[in-house]
């Protein structure tokens, strides 16, 4: 039986990071839910994701904050991230990072789950 892919959202606004959850949940992926850079910097410390969501508007630091944390920690350098904002893509942010996918809100959630199932193949 193949492990499940574990993949962590990071997202301070509940009722998407829930719908994001559920529909990633159905999909027969592990999802870990965090609301902020603090607890998600702790998380990537404690354990691995195959792939990460993550905000650029968090509530306690922006998510590219987060980017820089993930491409300086062993296990996480190869795991693609895919940033989300309302805010139109920063290309020197994009250049910098080089995220995996920048998805701007409000977007098609079957966009975002063919973006996260990409990510995991990539």
């Amino acid at each position: 039986m193949m492990r499940k892919k574990r993949i962590l959202v990071v997202e301070d606004d509940p009722l998407l990071s829930q719908t994001i959850d559920l529909c990633l949940t159905k999909k027969g992926h592990d999802v870990k839910v965090l609301y902020s850079g603090a607890e998600a910097v702790k998380h990537i410390f404690k354990e691995q994701a195959d792939s990460i969501l993550l905000d650029v508007s968090l509530p306690d630091c922006d998510g590219w904050f987060v980017a820089r944390i993930l491409l300086n920690v062993d296990w996480a350098k190869e795991v693609p991230f895919i940033m989300m904002s309302v805010m139109e893509p920063d290309s020197s942010k994009l250049a910098e990072f080089q995220p995996y996918a920048y998805i701007q809100k409000p977007f098609d959630m079957g966009l975002l789950l063919r973006t996260i199932e990409g990510s995991l193949c990539a």
